[in-house]
């Protein structure tokens, strides 16, 4: 039995690699459908805090383009 579903599945594999393609794609249109909107989406922000000069500062850095958006501020 297991011997026969073995040649049945080489029969089958060899036979589906032999018959040609019958169905053709005739007037097939395929359209992609491209996007351009912007999206706004929101800066990623976080406030450092220090003591200087006994004084406590903070300073806005940001997230989303890795830099500073402010100078130290006396809060």
């Amino acid at each position: 039995m297991k011997r026969f579903c073995m040649i049945l599945l080489a029969v089958i594999m060899s036979l589906s690699f032999s018959i040609p393609i019958w169905a053709k794609a005739e007037n097939v249109m395929v359209s992609a459908v491209v996007s351009q909107e912007i999206t706004p989406r929101a800066e990623r922000t976080k406030w450092y805090f220090r003591v200087y000069n006994g004084k406590r500062q903070k300073r806005l850095w940001s997230v989303t383009n890795e830099r500073w958006l402010t100078d130290w501020i006396d809060c």
